[in-house]
């Protein structure tokens, strides 16, 4: 037997004994007990034995079944321009062409450590216009002439130092989400659109920072205006010119503007079995009305979940906002708990305070030319509730809650336990959370809150008395409780 297994029936044993009052192991299972008041052998040192106490009454009853598993978590980010981009400040130099406001490199630093390292987050979609390929190189897909190609700067390789930059602080996916194609590019000639990724996607790989992902476009159906039928095309045969040429990068569709359009091309794209193979992840944003950020439209997605667990495939929400910070973590609760969704990544990291509609995580601030500084947003503390705990390849396992005004998910994070609970109501909720069947074994409970007059604020740890922990939810909060061993 190895240690492993002799520290659980150990804990079995012990439970047993606690709750049940058997004097054997044999009585508790079922078998034919053996009377003897031999006590069961002590647990191996440092084993933990989970408390087995009778938790404290409360109005609010939460219960985690760790044996119930659901997605597995793919990680938090954004879409990010370029610090020195005109588009990050609004402003514009004559002479360099580009952002007259610059933020120094020191803060740039700053930036990406509250992003990737503090935050936790791990993926960055990058936005680009066109200009890659301003005029067509040749009539011949099958002939690239990278003369006739611009990558420079925003384009595409600053995008490439962005990556490098970013990766020592914790980036580890990254891909591209082209906003258009080409003015001179045919909605109904896919060969073309190939020539173009694929001549992207090698630079990238020839740059020292292969792409992981590729989404076919920014909004397929909304600005594009791209069919079922062409998106699927695209994806066949762009799949099948990585798959030749070894290329790892992996396609994400539709990433449309709302569910109900990502719906019909994802269904056209993973109807084919042979667009479906190069398939990585069914990616869709929120906008209702495309670009109406007050209420996300959840309409289709219940069957865009649907079909993502057909295919086996994680289901990934790629870009929204909210200016009420509260609706932004509601969303996010939604999106993991109700949409099982993998991946959720907010609009901006970081953006100008000319941008003023809470799209971005970050503000940076300028007083004409000159930067001042930034600041950390409502809505960067709320969702580092989910990304600072929720680690990628944590397993969501299932958590009900007997009161509809207290939203809960759980993870399994390694050994530990993450609790995610919101009050979504006018008044302070007391709460018994309580671990159910399959939970590793924890001893001790620390949380951080966020409310709109706190901000990720610690809370005191708890020694656990019992399998679980009874606490208070404020009206309109988010805590965040880890159970660690």
């Amino acid at each position: 037997m190895t240690t492993t297994a002799y520290q659980k029936l150990s804990r079995r044993r012990v439970f047993a004994a606690v709750v049940f009052g058997c004097v054997s192991a044999a009585a508790c299972s079922g078998q034919d007990a053996i009377v003897s008041q031999t006590p069961p052998p002590p647990p191996p040192p440092n084993a933990c034995v989970m408390p087995a106490g009778i938790l404290p009454a409360a109005a609010v009853s939460v219960v985690v079944n760790s044996q119930s598993r659901r997605q597995t978590i793919d990680g938090f980010g954004t879409t990010i321009r370029l610090f020195d981009d005109p588009h990050l400040t609004n402003t514009f130099d004559q002479a360099t062409q580009r952002g007259a406001v610059l933020v120094p490199a020191a803060d740039q630093a700053r930036i990406l450590a509250a992003l990737y390292t503090d935050l936790h987050l791990t993926r960055m979609r990058y936005a680009t216009d066109p200009g890659v390929e301003i005029a067509n190189d040749n009539s011949d897909p099958a002939v690239t002439d990278l003369s006739r190609f611009d990558f420079r700067w925003k384009r595409l390789d600053g995008h490439v130092e962005y990556v490098k930059a970013a990766r020592p602080f914790g980036l580890n996916t990254w891909f591209g989400a082209p906003i258009g194609g080409e003015a001179w590019m045919s909605h109904s000639d896919p060969a073309e659109y190939v020539e173009w990724a694929m001549a992207i996607i090698r630079r990238w790989r020839d740059q020292g920072a292969a792409l992981p992902y590729w989404s076919i476009f920014n909004e397929p159906g909304y600005g594009n205006g791209l069919s079922p039928e062409f998106i699927r095309e695209a994806v066949k045969r762009l799949g099948a010119k990585l798959a030749v040429e070894g290329i790892p990068t992996r396609l994400v569709i539709p990433d449309d503007a709302d569910p109900g359009v990502a719906l019909p091309r994802a269904q056209a794209v993973l109807g084919d079995p042979v667009a479906r193979q190069y398939v990585a992840a069914i990616a869709t944003h929120l906008y209702t009305g495309f670009g109406t950020p007050s209420q996300p439209s959840t309409g289709s997605l219940a069957e865009l979940s649907a079909l993502a667990k057909q295919y086996n495939l994680p289901l990934w929400m790629t870009e929204w906002y909210n200016p009420d910070w509260f609706i932004w973590v509601r969303t996010m609760h939604s999106m993991l708990g109700d949409y099982n969704v993998s991946a959720v990544d907010y609009m901006w990291g970081f953006l100008g305070q000319w941008e003023n509609n809470g799209s971005q995580l970050i503000t940076v601030n300028s007083t004409g030319p000159l930067y001042s500084g930034f600041v950390k947003n409502k809505q960067y503390w709320a969702m580092g509730q989910y990304s600072r705990f929720v680690l990628p390849g944590s397993v969501r396992v299932d958590a009900t809650s007997s009161d509809p005004a207290v939203l809960v998910t759980a993870y399994l994070v390694g050994n530990r336990i993450v609790v995610v609970a919101l009050n979504t109501g006018a008044a302070e909720k007391s709460v018994q959370v309580t671990l159910g069947a399959g939970a590793p074994c924890v001893l001790q409970m620390t949380a951080e809150r966020t409310t709109s007059f706190e901000t990720a604020r610690v809370l005191d740890p708890v020694t656990l008395t019992g399998p679980g922990f009874t606490t208070t939810l404020p009206a309109g909060s988010i805590t965040t409780f880890q159970l660690i061993p």
